[in-house]
């Protein structure tokens, strides 16, 4: 596979601000989402909700950020209803190698990513050493607690010189825990790492959930994101984030919290 491809292959991804915490001497991060409508809503009168994700990655020492591997953001008082959205599968995209074929109410996030491609041996930003990797990334709705990743790259959102569908979908997961949804974005190996010797390295993603609704055959408008309550008068939120300073080195992992206000 040539170097370019091997580039193209490594992903991006995801986003919010509201805290910053240290990953040990590894990375740092920030994170801040910011929910509109932002309604308490009930269980017998949920309240429809989109909200957008800001993340921001720095590395140390002037580096690049280590390749992420993983990243959770849990959400207080959110639940989520996939299964009475259109959806568009991996296996969808692959086939056609886009997703302009998906339906268009399946598409429930879209945004931006910044990152880099460099060496693993060598960690610096110098441009002389590094790639720049910017697509659009959309997320598309896959069923009950299951989203579609895919990176699309044009003009003004390139990725290493490919062109769109060199770096393969990846699926995601959301499900409720208590009170809480979790969202479980698992980064695949040939993204993050593609080669041994190549890392991506995410610095910043926007992504913004949208406020979706469809009505069912029986007069009901349903939600794709509902708010069910919030917590004294707030809604709390955190962002896990997992990275790997190394193809062979142990993950390290720092987790972000934030809370904005709900009425």
């Amino acid at each position: 596979m040539r170097p370019t491809t091997l580039l193209a292959t490594a992903a991006l991804f995801a986003a919010a601000t509201s805290a910053v915490t240290g990953m040990g001497s590894l990375n740092s991060y920030t994170a801040h989402l910011v929910f509109s409508p932002n309604t308490a809503g009930s269980s017998t009168d949920p309240s429809a909700i989109g909200f957008t994700e800001n993340y921001v990655v720095g590395g140390t020492a002037g580096n690049r950020p280590a390749p992420l591997m993983h990243i959770r953001t849990t959400i207080y008082g959110v639940v989520s209803n996939g299964k009475k959205f259109p959806t568009c599968s991996v296996a969808k995209i692959l086939a056609s190698g886009t997703d302009t074929a998906c339906p268009t109410g399946a598409l429930v996030a879209t945004g931006r990513i910044t990152a880099m491609f460099g060496p693993a041996s060598d960690q610096s930003s110098s441009p002389g050493q590094t790639t720049p990797c910017d697509p659009v990334l959309d997320v598309w709705n896959a069923g009950q607690g299951k989203v579609v990743y895919f990176f699309v790259e044009g003009a003004s959102s390139s990725c290493a010189g490919m062109t769109t569908g060199a770096i393969a979908p990846f699926s995601g997961t959301i499900r409720i825990a208590g009170k809480d949804l979790v969202m479980n974005t698992p980064f695949p190996r040939s993204v993050s790492y593609p080669s041994p010797n190549i890392e991506l390295s995410l610095m910043s993603e926007t992504l913004t959930w949208k406020n979706l609704s469809t009505k069912l055959r029986n007069g009901r408008t349903v939600p794709y994101f509902a708010s069910i309550t919030c917590k004294n008068g707030g809604r709390p939120y955190s962002t896990a984030f997992t990275a790997q300073p190394g193809p062979t080195a142990a993950p390290q992992s720092g987790t972000v919290r934030g809370v904005q206000r709900c009425e």
